[in-house]
């Protein structure tokens, strides 16, 4: 069994990947997808890079993280398939736990685990006994940096909505509940385990949702992705509990949330 880490890195940050790559072993492959938006970023590519025989780099200009990840899963060939930023780092046991998984668990076709910040706090509050997830309310949410996969079953089948995630000016987070969403209905089986993996020094975008517009926007359109006309519903509810709480004002908040129905409903 083989597995590619497909690495996702916009302009400066990949002078951080050199932390990120494990000692060389021949079941682990490490593919760099790199976005510049200028040539003068390709300057401060590491040469260590080059040399290292497990390490293959493509380069493409432009941003958008969701771009740049589909544009990895299209490079990757290995057994297995894990997603990392290039401020992840892996834990020593990581590779050999993730190969340990899927050989004692056929069914499972993704697996999310733990991730933590370097410091070694939790992300999240994580569920405490491993479970299969489902397309009902989730019991927590997911991070693509703590999932992966077999490659059979998700390359061709579900690809991340480039309306969404860092680099977008619009719907500036979500693209991880709706890669979810689609997962779920591409039939995929899809469970947790309380196993930490990675570490990185990320917050998390979404627990932005009180103050950032591009987060409500995003809000609003996740919820129409999923819910459809219910969308309109939820929203408002949304917007009168967080109001009523004091987290935020009321207009300002449900204007956005419908500002990404809108937009969601007109793209594709």
């Amino acid at each position: 069994m083989t597995l590619d880490v497909l690495i996702c890195s916009l302009n400066k940050g990949i002078v951080r990947i050199d932390e990120l790559l494990r000692p060389v072993r021949p079941d682990v492959r490490y593919v760099i997808s790199y976005q510049y938006t200028d040539e003068r970023y390709l300057e401060l590519i590491p040469k260590s890079l080059r040399s290292r025989p497990d390490v293959t780099l493509y380069k493409h200009h432009g941003k958008g993280l969701s771009a740049n990840r589909n544009l990895a899963m299209e490079k990757a060939t290995a057994d297995l398939i894990m997603f990392a930023d290039d401020d992840t780092r892996f834990c020593e046991q990581s590779f050999d736990y993730i190969f340990r998984l899927f050989t004692e668990h056929p069914e499972v076709d993704v697996a999310f685990m733990r991730a933590s910040t370097y410091t070694g706090k939790l992300l999240k509050a994580y569920p405490e006994e491993a479970c299969r997830l489902t397309d009902s309310e989730p019991c927590y949410s997911i991070s693509i940096i703590e999932m992966a996969c077999r490659r059979s079953k998700v390359q061709g089948t579900v690809r991340f909505d480039e309306r969404f995630g860092l680099g977008t000016q619009f719907l500036t987070c979500g693209e991880e509940e709706i890669w979810m969403e689609d997962a779920f209905k591409a039939k995929l089986q899809i469970y947790y385990f309380p196993e930490k993996v990675v570490e990185t020094s990320t917050m998390l975008k979404k627990s932005l949702i009180y103050v950032d517009a591009g987060v409500q926007r995003s809000k609003g359109a996740i919820t129409y992705y999923k819910y459809g006309k219910r969308a309109w519903w939820l929203c408002l509810r949304f917007a009168m509990n967080a109001a009523s709480q004091k987290m935020c004002h009321f207009w300002p908040m449900f204007r956005h949330l419908i500002e990404g129905i809108n937009y969601i409903r007109r793209t594709k």
